[in-house]
């Protein structure tokens, strides 16, 4: 045997093991997801990333899950872990866009992981991170309109821009610069596309009660909270936002 043929079948040989270990992980990993064991399924989507680097399946997957991790944390009030992980996710984000900048899922990430760092940051870099988030999730709706996360990544981004009085507003314009616009009922629209798209998903029915909270549609949102409250658990953020539809109901109807 020559030692090209050899050198042949020792790639093609090695190809074929890291391919192995590449699926092999990515199935752990989603298995894991699906029980909501978010560490387990990060630790094994790493891996699969490790066997196959720069793949874009595992990428995605990483980078969702670090965004899960930190919402994750930050519902149980570890901001340090949450903070953590979010760093990762944008890391990753940012990472996944220099790689793949023609999918729509990138922009959809950079908005997701770009909204969940602002949760640690203030004053000018929370407006960075505002414009940053606005550009990315109305990009990815352009790429791909009918992916539902987008819708809600910009209606939550509508309402949190809303719910800044004025002086606040005027605070943020003379020191820390141009702050974007955003309506509640923008924030109404985008979470009826999301809903509309994808039915039933109980956090975009969250944050659709709270917008109507911001609008005193008391009526809009109770039948909301109602809906949660009967909705099936899919979601690991589900249980949290059960909790909070509960007691939000309770004060309305005491």
């Amino acid at each position: 045997m020559n030692i090209r043929l050899l050198l042949i079948i020792l790639i093609s040989t090695a190809t074929l093991i890291f391919s192995y270990d590449f699926t092999e992980y990515i199935n752990k990993g989603d298995s894991c997801y699906a029980k909501f064991d978010l560490q387990n399924a990060y630790e094994y989507y790493k891996k699969a990333y490790d066997a196959i680097p720069k793949d874009y399946n595992a990428l995605l997957k990483i980078t969702r899950v670090c965004n899960d991790l930190c919402e994750y944390y930050y519902e149980l009030r570890d901001n340090e872990s949450s903070e953590k992980e979010v760093n990762l996710a944008v890391a990753s984000a940012e990472l996944f866009h220099s790689l793949f900048p023609d999918s729509a899922k990138v922009y959809t990430f950079l908005a997701w992981s770009y909204g969940n760092q602002a949760l640690f940051k203030g004053g000018k870099e929370k407006i960075k991170l505002a414009h940053k988030i606005k550009d990315n999730a109305e990009l990815a709706i352009q790429m791909d309109s009918t992916d539902y996360l987008p819708y809600i990544i910009l209606s939550i981004y509508n309402r949190q821009i809303a719910s800044l009085g004025w002086f606040e507003r005027l605070f943020a314009n003379t020191f820390f610069g141009d702050v974007p616009e955003g309506s509640f009922e923008e924030s109404e629209r985008l979470m009826q596309k999301a809903l509309k798209i994808k039915p039933g998903v109980i956090i975009a029915l969250f944050h659709l009660s709270l917008t109507y909270k911001e609008m005193d549609k008391t009526e809009k949102e109770i039948k909301v909270l109602k809906q949660i409250i009967e909705s099936p658990e899919r979601d690991f953020r589900d249980k949290f936002a059960k909790r909070k539809a509960k007691r939000r109901l309770e004060e309305l109807l005491d």
